[in-house]
């Protein structure tokens, strides 16, 4: 029965991830994290990350030239991603959870709202940098960047594919820099390596079978996709701030 909800848990995140980039984390992460514990959750599907998302980046290749501001959020995450454990960790997690998560309802909310909401080019270029920091930190501490980084990349108003592209480079180089952290702390154990490529080779396959469905997506209904794994994303940081 543990198996069965931990793979259909892994199923569902790829298959929303083959379609708006972002999801398997949000949804894996929490149902894996009740039977083997939080920590051992994210090193798990830190390798699952790296290979869906280097999929993906190269399967939606074609819309780079419409990314704006990767290299820039890229450099700061990087920056960002070693220090977020320690940083994180020194401040109440709580607190960190519960403002980060009303935020992001809040975002949820005002562009149900107003669907046509994006930022200016200007905001956006000012915002890449603290943006990068924050998903770095998110993601080396976490697993779980995606309420900063899909937030803000969504609120570019750039296509569907660009957002794939986008958000599946960050997360990327971001799971990278994470899974190296891991192998520095020594959080690869013969347990945790066999789970991790049982995760990602059932992942993988999910996500090529779901790539084949994203044409059919119309924008809509995939911004709607998007705001709901925020909306996921955000319940969690809210419920590990109240329990």
């Amino acid at each position: 029965m543990e198996i069965a909800v931990v793979a259909l848990a892994v199923v569902v995140g790829a298959l929303v991830k083959s379609v708006t980039g972002i999801g398997l984390p949000p949804i894996a992460i929490p149902v894996l994290a009740v039977f083997v514990g939080p920590q051992e959750a994210i090193v798990i599907m830190t390798l699952s990350t790296i290979v869906t998302n280097a999929y993906l980046s190269w399967a939606y290749r074609d819309a780079a030239g419409e990314s704006r501001h990767l290299a820039t959020m890229v450099l700061a995450g990087v920056v960002g991603a070693p220090f977020g454990v320690y940083f994180l960790t020194s401040l109440d997690a709580s607190v960190i959870g519960l403002v980060l998560g009303t935020t992001v309802l809040i975002y949820v909310a005002f562009s149900l709202w107003k669907p046509d909401l994006a930022i200016d080019e200007a905001t956006a270029r000012r915002s890449a940098i603290p943006v990068g920091l924050a998903g770095g930190a998110l993601q080396g501490a976490t697993g779980l960047s995606s309420v900063v980084l899909a937030s803000y990349i969504h609120a570019l108003g750039i296509s569907p594919r660009a957002f794939v592209f986008t958000i599946s480079m960050l997360f990327q180089v971001f799971a990278v820099v994470q899974a190296i952290g891991f192998v520095v702390a020594g959080s690869y154990t013969t347990d945790i390596v066999v789970a991790s490529v049982v995760a990602t080779v059932a992942a993988t396959i999910v996500l090529a079978l779901g790539t084949r469905l994203s044409p059919k997506v119309s924008p809509r209904v995939f911004h709607r996709l998007v705001l709901g794994v925020l909306t996921l994303s955000a319940a969690r940081l809210l419920y590990d701030a109240f329990k």
